[in-house]
């Protein structure tokens, strides 16, 4: 727009380095990401073992150490390591993106970073502190004795690695406990147990191919003995039989700007209590949706990028689809944690089709899959359905005459709570209720007073609009859009 605009003079702007730091420690890492980061930098340095020691004393975590047994880096590959979004030729198989990982990672966390790294024979340190940053973006090197002793001493201490590479974070931000000894002993044991999972369910194919082994252990600084618990993988495809019949199958989504993306749809089997369903929660059904792998490396565990509306969708608890992004990736955010699709992409994810298949029919496939485990704890619907709380009683008997006669009845009770502020209602088809968004009660009463059994007439027109959806128990996604072009309209009418 202003490219005709002269120019009278250029500056140099250089960033400022407190609020540079500042930035970094709220730039959206969590600890598992951070640490992930870090060993994403192993892994494309040759790394088979990776090995991350929280150090504690009776009140505090102390530091933190990310070692491996890589190939190392000499003094000039150490100095564009430290540099920040150093230009770093990454190859397409690499997991680094940016160049920024292991700077962001690491003041994500605390205020002190040091690298040492040996690689023939030699070793090199370097360590950038908040005030350094703050000062003059000096990075200080590190004198070589003492380094060799640390790396000897810190950097796979059972192993004793030819190269390799160890950083250390010291004056933690993130890791600070308040109490006695017993907060510490509870947050490290919860920390390491989740940290656990996440790299678990990250690197679970490089650590069932056996060629990465992670590491994880809390040493206290005055003991000697302390144990290394071994990451285990945890795949979100490993299921003994599928959910429903025919699936997994291969589907192909044609991206704007990326080209063919693979996907492989698949419906887990309801009611499972493996590791890979759970994937370290009380409820996997909350791991519903993509699972974008670059390099063999999860970038994002679940999540529907709004191609489904709802990431919590309580009919797709059992819906996951593995997608292969190409080797340079796109979209993927800077902790590496998720993906940035765009509208138009979205839309081409939800036009994938193949094998017979399209996302769509998938999506149906996996709400029957849900519904059918449901039936199964339940007797069908026999009895007529007929209106009940929510409606006056006097309405309610007559309707329960003309619907059912004498006979039994199946009870759909209307009750006001908070939706989605898009939704005036939603249909709960395993409680047999009729939801309306309390947000909007007012706007729909207008003038009258609220009550257990107000505004009959609507509730009414809704139970002959939708009733049917009740006996069958499951939404098509043909009737999910309907059903979102009902609430689409009544809003814009209620709204008016």
């Amino acid at each position: 727009m202003l490219e005709a605009l002269a120019a009278v003079e250029s500056v140099k702007l250089a960033p400022e380095g407190g609020g540079t730091v500042r930035a970094l420690s709220r730039i959206g890492y969590d600890l598992q990401d951070a640490l992930a980061d870090l060993i994403d930098n192993s892994i494309d340095a040759g790394a088979g073992r990776v090995e991350i020691i929280f150090f504690r004393d009776d009140e505090a975590v102390t530091s933190v150490t990310i070692a491996d047994d890589g190939r190392g880096m000499d003094r000039k590959a150490l100095k564009i390591g430290m540099q920040f979004a150093g230009r770093t030729d990454h190859a397409a198989s690499d997991l680094g993106v940016y160049g920024m990982g292991l700077k962001s990672a690491s003041f994500s966390q605390c205020e002190t970073l040091s690298v040492i790294s040996r690689q023939g024979g030699a070793v090199s340190a370097a360590r950038w502190s908040v005030e350094q940053i703050d000062k003059d973006w000096s990075c200080e090197l590190l004198e070589d004795d003492g380094a060799e002793e640390a790396f000897r001493r810190l950097c796979l201490p059972s192993k004793r690695p030819a190269t390799g590479t160890l950083v250390v974070w010291d004056r933690l931000t993130r890791l600070g406990v308040g109490g006695g000894d017993e907060d510490l002993d509870t947050f490290l044991a919860t920390a390491v147990s989740r940290i656990e999972a996440h790299l678990g369910l990250v690197f679970h194919r490089f650590l069932a191919q056996g060629v990465l082994t992670l590491a994880l252990t809390v040493k206290h600084v005055r003991r000697s003995l302390a144990l290394p618990r071994t990451v285990k993988p945890l795949d979100p495809f490993d299921y003994p039989s599928s959910g429903a019949a025919g699936w997994p199958k291969a589907l192909e989504a044609n991206l704007p700007g990326v080209g063919a993306l693979p996907m492989e749809a698949h419906i887990w089997p309801a009611g499972s209590l493996a590791d890979g369903y759970q994937l370290g929660s009380r409820s996997g059904g909350a791991y519903q949706g993509f699972y974008f792998y670059r390099n063999s490396r999860i970038i994002q565990a679940g999540g529907w990028n709004d191609v489904v509306r709802n990431d919590q969708d309580p009919e797709l608890i059992l819906a996951r689809v593995a997608v292969e992004l190409p080797p340079g990736g796109f979209g993927v955010n800077v902790q590496k944690s998720g993906l940035q699709v765009t509208a138009a992409q979205a839309q081409a994810l939800l036009r994938a089709a193949g094998d017979g298949e399209t996302f769509e029919t998938y999506l149906d496939a996996a709400r029957e899959a849900c519904a059918a485990s449901k039936r199964e704890g339940r007797a069908p619907k026999k009895a007529p359905l007929v209106p009940g709380y929510g409606i006056p009683v006097g309405v309610r008997k007559s309707a329960a005459k003309r619907l059912a006669g004498e006979g039994p009845a199946e009870v759909l009770d209307f009750v006001w709570e908070e939706l989605d502020d898009e939704e005036l209602f939603s249909l709960d088809l395993t409680d047999t209720r009729l939801v309306l968004n309390k947000n909007y009660r007012r706007a729909v009463l207008g003038d009258a007073p609220a009550s257990g059994a107000d505004v009959p007439l609507i509730k009414m027109l809704f139970f002959l609009l939708f009733r049917d959806d009740f006996e069958r128990l499951r939404f098509s996604g043909k009737r999910a859009a309907y059903l979102e072009t009902c609430n689409a309209l009544l809003l814009d009418a209620l709204r008016k």
